[in-house]
């Protein structure tokens, strides 16, 4: 956890990109503070906060039952507003010397099908936290300024942006998402088919940061499979609990295997884009061409999506420069460009 400031604070903006896999705040001033899982530990007795984010996950799977480890936003969408609620409190506190009192404007930014509910949730929350201004706003249009384009001009932008719970497509031009799309294949999908192919073949349990380390080391989408130093497909020793025995057990996965998990796990995705394609109005379109499209979040790092996504769309893919913090480094741009309009400049 990043240490809280003890310097004397004036008033500033905060954004938060409440991410499924990851919560991300930057505070003006100071950048990005904190990027950890979105998880929290709960004691159940009392209902008290026993940790969150990077030593709530050390207790995963290995908490007695005193103690509870919740994951608040499941594929995008918010399961427990309290709970989040409860994260953004305590990390904030932790962060900030004076906690919300000294936070003028806060920006939260979610996945592009939040329900009108949820943004009513969140703008309440960030009211009952004493925060004059609370804004929502959609995390393709923060990451695709995060990625680095200029959304304000009369010209379409394609962004792809890859997450932990959903997969989101959005269609941006003269500064707003002129079409969206949202589908619940992304990373966290990933790791639980990969958990489930180990389960099949190997009769291996594994848990899920074990499944994300597979994903991380082996995962591809070209015929082109990772090679070693040693010219062998590169493999990963994966160790978990033996379904027969019930005895701890290793077994030698390689790359190929994994290749051909990504390669089903991204037709839903194929399929999603072609449709996004087909319901771009024709001039924005046209725009794709010149323009073509920016891949933004953590998928964005698995090999092959390049080549991938320019083999369907057929226009230039670019991948953004820090894929993982676009969304959070958008939400940086948008606060400035939000005090920026509040004194009347439109630079």
């Amino acid at each position: 956890m990043a240490k809280k400031s003890n310097s004397k604070e004036g008033k500033i903006n905060v954004g938060i990109d409440l991410g499924t896999s990851n919560l991300r705040i930057y505070v003006e001033g100071r950048g990005m503070v904190y990027n950890e899982p979105s998880l929290i530990a709960i004691d159940k007795a009392t209902g008290n906060v026993v940790s969150v984010g990077n030593d709530a996950a050390a207790l995963l799977d290995k908490t007695h039952d005193k103690v509870e480890v919740k994951k608040p936003i499941h594929g995008g969408v918010i399961s427990d507003i309290d709970l989040v609620r409860q994260i953004i409190v305590y990390t904030v506190k932790k962060l900030l010397v004076s906690g919300f009192g000294n936070i003028s404007r806060l920006m939260l930014c979610m996945t592009t099908e939040i329900t009108e509910t949820e943004k009513t949730a969140l703008e309440t929350l960030g009211n009952e936290l004493g925060v004059q201004d609370t804004r929502i706003e959609e995390e393709i249009k923060a990451s695709s300024i995060g990625g680095d384009i200029n959304i304000y001009k009369p010209m379409g932008h394609l962004v792809i942006d890859i997450g932990g719970g959903t997969t989101d497509f959005g269609v941006i031009s003269l500064g707003d998402v002129v079409l969206s799309r949202s589908i619940k294949t992304a990373g966290d999908y990933f790791d639980s088919q990969i958990t489930h192919y180990v389960k099949e073949k190997y009769n291996l349990e594994i848990g899920p940061q074990t499944a994300e380390q597979l994903k991380i080391h082996l995962a591809s989408l070209t015929g082109d499979i990772p090679i070693n130093e040693e010219g062998n497909v590169c493999f990963f020793e994966t160790r978990g609990r033996d379904l027969v025995s019930g005895l701890p057990r290793m077994v030698v996965i390689n790359a190929e295997e994994i290749r051909e998990i990504m390669l089903e796990c991204f037709e839903p995705i194929r399929s999603a884009l072609i449709s996004t394609l087909e319901s771009t109005p024709p001039e924005l379109s046209g725009d794709l061409v010149d323009t073509g499209v920016l891949v933004t979040g953590g998928g964005a790092l698995i090999k092959g999506v390049k080549e991938y996504f320019e083999d369907i769309a057929t226009v230039r893919v670019v991948l953004a420069k820090d894929p993982i913090n676009s969304v959070i480094e958008g939400t940086k741009q948008l606060l400035k460009i939000s005090k920026r309009r509040y004194f009347g400049d439109y630079r």
